[in-house]
């Protein structure tokens, strides 16, 4: 791919309600850094349980899994606020739909820019972060 894209959520939760799928998210840091983390059981509910996220188990190089703190929360945008906050939505403060709580630790949906961060203790400001997935083998074992 040569730009920005985002498949949408209707197809990914197609793709996902077939068999067990693995995320596997690469991130590079503004200062050159590269991490990833990786999710044995990445899914997404339907609509009507509005896109909710489960991840499974992480594994990968970056030591925070900010990415959890979505786990199980419906996809917030920018016209239907499924965050924790109770004044406001963090789509709109973000730039970004999300899988948020309370608008922080994880958003790489998010514009390039300041918004495009992974953080629980450390921010880690991003230049580029890409989230993969593919069928889930069962002889495979996770690695980093």
């Amino acid at each position: 791919m040569d730009s920005d894209f985002f498949l949408g959520l209707e197809k990914i939760h197609r793709i996902t309600s077939l068999q067990r799928f693995e995320l596997y998210i690469h991130l590079i840091a503004v200062n050159g850094s590269t991490y990833n983390a990786r999710y044995d059981d990445f899914k997404i509910s339907d609509e009507d349980n509005g896109y909710a996220l489960s991840l499974g188990n992480f594994n990968g190089t970056i030591i925070e899994d900010a990415m959890s703190d979505g786990e199980n929360m419906k996809f917030t945008t920018f016209d239907r606020d499924n965050d924790k906050i109770d004044d406001g939505n963090c789509a709109v403060d973000y730039k970004s739909g999300w899988w948020y709580t309370s608008c922080y630790y994880c958003n790489i949906n998010a514009p390039y820019g300041r918004f495009l961060y992974w953080w629980l203790e450390n921010e880690i400001e991003l230049k580029e972060a890409k989230m993969l997935i593919r069928p889930k083998r069962s002889d495979e074992v996770l690695s980093n």
